[in-house]
């Protein structure tokens, strides 16, 4: 995926770089690999409709991920999906089936 993204100005991101996003009130802050947050006066629910055609998912209403950086997943038991650096991502009880259903139809192979 070598695809890039304009975030914020002239800022063009390689969507590989992005781990996740997470919702804060009207805000949105962007994780990347490198360790470095980048904050966005939009809301999660706008970044998906841009994300969401790259490989981006939004397995809770807090978090919006991208699927090539996902290391394992808990649907049972606490339901976290398990990111690159260590980052953790809730799954919710409505989401559980359609990210099961997903990683059951191998749309992403490296489950």
């Amino acid at each position: 995926m070598n695809s890039q993204i304009r975030l914020v100005g002239k800022t063009n991101v390689a969507l590989n770089n992005i781990i996740f996003l997470k919702a804060e009130a009207n805000y949105s802050e962007v994780y990347m690999t490198n360790g470095q947050r980048i904050i966005l006066s939009k809301t999660l629910k706008q970044m998906e409709v841009l994300f969401a055609p790259f490989g981006f998912y939004r397995p809770h209403k807090s978090f919006l991920i991208n699927l090539s950086h996902v290391i394992s997943c808990s649907v049972h038991t606490d339901r976290q999906i398990e990111l690159t650096n260590n980052f953790k991502a809730e799954l919710s009880r409505r989401k559980k089936n359609s990210f099961l259903e997903m990683r059951n139809n191998k749309k992403v192979s490296h489950f």
